[in-house]
This record gives C-alpha cells, structure tokens and sequence, in this order.
C-alpha cells in the first residue's frame, strides 16, 4: 500500500515536470493562450501532490518508509524528482519576471511616444491627430 502511494507521487512529480515544461515553452514562445491553462493543470497538479504528500508523512508512515530499503530509496528518488521541479519552477518564474520586466519597457516606450508630437492611436485603437514638425496631419 505504501509503496504504491510512493509510486503514484512519482508519477504525479513526472507529470508536473512535463506541465513545467509545457510552461517554459509557453513562456518562451509567449504562446499565453495555452500558458493559462497550463498553469491551471500545474495548480491542480500541486494539489494533488501536497495531498498525497500529506497523507505519506504521518509518523507510521515515516517508520516504514526509514525500515525499509526499497522505500527509503523510493523516497529518496522523490526527493530527487521534486527538486529537480522546483529549479525549473524557479527557471520559470525568472522568466516570468523577464517577461514582466520587457513588458513595462514597452509601455514605457509606447507611453513616451504618446506624449511625443507624432500619429498615435487612442484608447479604441484608431488613428488619433497629431502634430509633425508643426503642421496639423489627421490620419
């Protein structure tokens, strides 16, 4: 029964490593229409593991895991596996503030150009008047 549970979280730690991969891929890619629901999946994911992981660190649990070989060196494998997970969590998250930070660039330029005399669009998206080397262009 315990090596069982042990199994399924290594299955449920190499599905989440598969959705962190997705992830970086949607980051890299700025493919947003999959990223949230990847990140979804990877929520659910997570509930998942905390559940089982709770359910594995009860102190019987615990015991069996430490008098037993083959569940020691599951649960050494696990630990392995969830590490790995959360450097490419991490990874992900500084690409996330990368992205983050590209984006407030952009606004900062897009903002600056606005305030410049030069055809900009409005709030809507169309073509807004505006003033280039002092004669009145509408667009």
């Amino acid at each position: 029964m315990l090596l069982e549970k042990l199994a399924q979280q290594l299955k449920n730690l190499n599905s989440l490593q598969v959705l962190l991969e997705e992830e970086k891929r949607c980051l890299t890619e700025k493919d947003f229409s999959s990223f949230n629901d990847t990140l979804f999946n990877k929520q659910k994911s997570l509930q998942t593991i905390a559940t089982l992981d709770r359910q594995l660190t009860n102190a019987e649990n615990l015991q069996q895991i430490n008098a037993s070989d083959e569940l020691s060196t599951l649960r050494s494998t696990l630990e392995t596996e969830l590490q790995h997970c959360q450097k490419m969590n991490n990874m992900n998250g500084k690409l996330v503030a990368l992205s983050m930070k590209s984006n407030k660039h952009l606004m900062q330029i897009m903002t600056q150009a606005k305030g410049q005399n030069s055809v900009t669009y409005n709030q809507k998206g169309s073509l807004q008047s505006g003033r280039l080397l002092g004669k009145n262009i509408q667009a």
